[in-house]
C-alpha cells in the first residue's frame, strides 16, 4: 500500500519552530546603553555586553545580560575600559586587555573574570594588549596579535596565568578571533584597501599558526569575538575601507563563503563567540553608539529549506503544519 512518505518523501517531524526558507538576520531587543569598541561573552540566549565607549569622550563600566528576551542591567565592571577582548560564557566569562579612561589612560595587561554575578581579577598578561583577537573559554583563552604595533604575538590563559603561544605569521590588529585555544582562527586587519596579508585566515592548533585562504571582503573591527568554530565559523560586519561593512562570511576550515548581509553595516560590535555560527548574536558598535541587536538564524536540515509537501508538528504552538509550495498552512480539524 502506498504511504505518504513513499509518495512525497517526507516524514512528519516534531520541530520547536517552523522551518525557514533561508538563513536570515532577525532583530532582537535593544541594549539599554549604546556602546562600541568592545567584545561579547556567551551565546545568543545568554549573552553579556560589558564596558566599552559610550560617547566620544567617555567610557562605561556598565554591564548588561541578554536572556533571549530582554537586556538587563547587572553588576558593573570594576573599571570603565574599551578596546578589550573577551570570551567564555555568561557564568564563566573573561575580559582581557583594552585601555582605561583618563586620567589613567593607557593600554592594559589586566584580566577580569565574570561568574554571572561578580567580577574578580585574573592573571596579568605578559604584555599590554588592546584591539586584538580573542577566543576560547575562561580557563583556556587565547589572545591574538593586536596593539601596540600590529604584533605577531599570541598568548594562552589557563584560568590562572598567561603564557606565550605560537607566533602568528602576519602581524595584525583589530582582527577577529574564532574557536578554542587549540583550534582557533583569526582574520582581518587594519590595512589599506586591496588584498593583503591581513585578509588571510590563519588557523592555530595549540602550537603553530598556519596560513589559510583570504577573506572575500577584507576588513577590520568585525564583531568580536567571531562565532562558531575553526571549521564552522562566522565573521560579521567591520570597517569596510571605507564605511561600515554589512558583510557576513562563513568559514568552513578552508575557505570563506558569502552569508546573508546584516540589515545595517557596523563595526567594533559585540559578538557571542561560543554560539554556533548558525545562531550568532551581534549588538552595539559604530557608527555612533548603537543599541540595536541582531541574531543570525540558520537551521540545519531538514529545517534549512521549506519543501513543497513538507509536514511537521510545531511543538511550541501545538499545531500540525504543512507547506504547499507558496505558504505555510495550519491543519485544522473540524
Amino acid at each position: 500500500m502506498a504511504t505518504y512518505k513513499g509518495i512525497k518523501g517526507f516524514k512528519v517531524q516534531t520541530l520547536a519552530a517552523d522551518p525557514v526558507a533561508t538563513a536570515a538576520w532577525a532583530s532582537a531587543p535593544a541594549l539599554n546603553t549604546g556602546r562600541q569598541v568592545g567584545a561579547g561573552i556567551g551565546i545568543a540566549t545568554a549573552a553579556v555586553a560589558a564596558a566599552g565607549a559610550d560617547s566620544p569622550t567617555g567610557l562605561t563600566s556598565n554591564v548588561e545580560e541578554y536572556n533571549g528576551t530582554a537586556w538587563s542591567e547587572e553588576t558593573n565592571m570594576p573599571t570603565a575600559i574599551t578596546g578589550f577582548s573577551a570570551c567564555g560564557i555568561l557564568t564563566a566569562g573573561l575580559v582581557f586587555g583594552g585601555y582605561n579612561a583618563p586620567p589613567s589612560a593607557g593600554n592594559r595587561d589586566e584580566t577580569e573574570e565574570y561568574d554571572g554575578t561578580t567580577w574578580t581579577g585574573g592573571g596579568t598578561m605578559p604584555r599590554l594588549f588592546t584591539e586584538g583577537g580573542g577566543c576560547g573559554t575562561q580557563t583556556a583563552a587565547l589572545a591574538i596579535c593586536g596593539n601596540p604595533g600590529s604584533t605577531t604575538t599570541s598568548e594562552e590563559y589557563n584560568g590562572t596565568t598567561w603564557a606565550s603561544g605560537g607566533t602568528v605569521n602576519n602581524g595584525r590588529e583589530r582582527n577577529c578571533g574564532i574557536g578554542t585555544q587549540t583550534a582557533a582562527m583569526t582574520c582581518g586587519d587594519n590595512v589599506p584597501t586591496g588584498p593583503g596579508a591581513g585578509w588571510l585566515a590563519e588557523e592555530y592548533n595549540g602550537t603553530a599558526w598556519t596560513n589559510g585562504n583570504e577573506m572575500l571582503t577584507g576588513r577590520d573591527a568585525s564583531a568580536s569575538p567571531g562565532g562558531g568554530t575553526q571549521t564552522a565559523g562566522i565573521v560579521v560586519a567591520g570597517s569596510g575601507n571605507p564605511g561600515y561593512s554589512d558583510k557576513t562570511e562563513l568559514y568552513d576550515g578552508t575557505s570563506f563563503s558569502v552569508g546573508t548581509v546584516m540589515p545595517a553595516g557596523r563595526s567594533e560590535a559585540y559578538g557571542t563567540g561560543t554560539s554556533p555560527a548558525a545562531n550568532y548574536l551581534v549588538t552595539g558598535g559604530a557608527p555612533g553608539y548603537l543599541t540595536t541587536t541582531f541574531i543570525y538564524n540558520e537551521n540545519s536540515e531538514p529545517n534549512t529549506f521549506l519543501n513543497e509537501g513538507q509536514v511537521w508538528y510545531n511543538s511550541t504552538g501545538g499545531t500540525l503544519k504543512f507547506y504547499n509550495g507558496t505558504t505555510v498552512k495550519t491543519v485544522t480539524v473540524s
